[in-house]
């Protein structure tokens, strides 16, 4: 069973093991495959200015991924989804969809009409797994010089 386990800063080994074993995504988003420590910990702090929520996502008791998320986006003052990472050991097997439909849920109980997402451009593999979740491309911006698409997805 998967549950979301508030992270915390004492869990930054965890978190750099789950962003490690995926040295594609970090290439994408950070111009580099591995993370140190100082890297999850300004991710922290970053977490903290945005007023975002961050969880470690965890199959029984095994950490296997990262969910982060906001109820107000700083552009559009909605509410987004900012991170899911799965462990690339626990990738292809369901995971990923799973935790989305988890946080998905927990949205529509609060009163959520609609969900947020911004996407590297160049994450093909995201752009993959988002659009058919029902996700569409609403916008597209560049951000630190990287190319990002702005998708939504309108709850029922």
């Amino acid at each position: 069973m998967l549950t979301f386990v508030e992270s915390h800063m004492d869990q930054v080994r965890i978190e750099k093991k789950i962003f490690n074993s995926n040295p594609e995504y970090n290439y994408i988003a950070f111009d580099k495959r591995h993370l140190e420590d100082n890297d999850i910990l300004s991710q922290y702090e970053e977490t903290a200015e945005l007023k975002t929520n961050r969880y470690l996502i965890s199959l029984d008791e095994t950490p296997i991924g990262i969910i982060e998320y906001g109820m107000f986006s700083p552009r559009a003052h909605k509410p987004w989804l900012s991170l899911l990472l799965i462990d690339k050991e626990y990738q292809g097997l369901g995971y990923a969809k799973e935790s989305y439909f988890l946080y998905e849920n927990l949205m529509r109980d609060k009163g959520v009409k609609s969900i947020q997402i911004a996407v590297h451009a160049k994450n093909k593999n995201a752009l993959d797994f988002w659009v058919p979740l029902g996700f569409e491309k609403y916008d597209e911006r560049i951000f630190e010089q990287k190319l990002y698409y702005s998708l939504e997805k309108q709850l029922k």
